[in-house]
């Protein structure tokens, strides 16, 4: 069941690999990614203020020595430098649930089914090898693009919540998406 002990995981995935993000993978392409408007539109804490070599590095630190999270980044097969990163986060280990997003910084990876391959296998992995029973992505409504990622994925939509987050200073609807094992 549950063990988070740190370590380096790595996924393979069909055209790419999922691999746990260390300091060192942070690099000048990541850090402008998340620095675009267009990447960053639905990140609200990393759309509110400039991101440097310095706060993407403790990040991503923190979240490597974190004990209720996972945190990876996605490497195009054949690329040194990873294009997207994926997040299990808020893991509970009595419940057994998470929380997972994902980021495509580099927008040269869009259109190309990675972050669909990255959810899927990601779940798969927290789900059979964590034991985890249920994850959890929260979509803005806006957001049909990682609405229709996740139905891609495999998560089923279970709820929508009015107005709880504020999305360019007004309340916006979240939707819930889930995967779950057999309970």
């Amino acid at each position: 069941m549950l063990n988070l002990v740190k370590k380096i995981v790595e996924l393979k995935v069909e055209d790419c690999i999922v691999k746990t993000l260390q300091v060192q993978d942070v690099y000048d392409g990541y850090i402008s990614g998340l620095n675009d408007p267009e990447v960053n539109q639905y990140l609200a804490g990393v759309a509110r203020v400039i991101q440097t070599d310095s706060s993407v590095s403790t990040f991503v630190l923190r979240s490597f020595e974190a004990s209720h999270e996972m945190f990876f980044g996605i490497w195009k097969e054949g690329d040194e430098k990873h294009c997207g990163t994926i997040r299990l986060h808020g893991i509970d280990p009595y419940h057994r649930t998470a929380h997972i997003g994902v980021c495509l910084f580099d927008k040269r990876a869009w259109g190309r089914g990675l972050a669909t391959k990255s959810i899927r296998t990601v779940t798969d992995w927290g789900l059979n090898r964590l034991g985890l029973r249920w994850l959890e992505a929260g979509v803005y409504e806006e957001n049909s693009a990682s609405s229709k990622l996740f139905e891609r994925s495999g998560y089923e939509k279970k709820y929508t919540i009015s107005g709880k987050y504020l999305l360019k200073g007004k309340p916006s609807n979240v939707i819930v998406y889930a995967a779950c094992s057999e309970l």
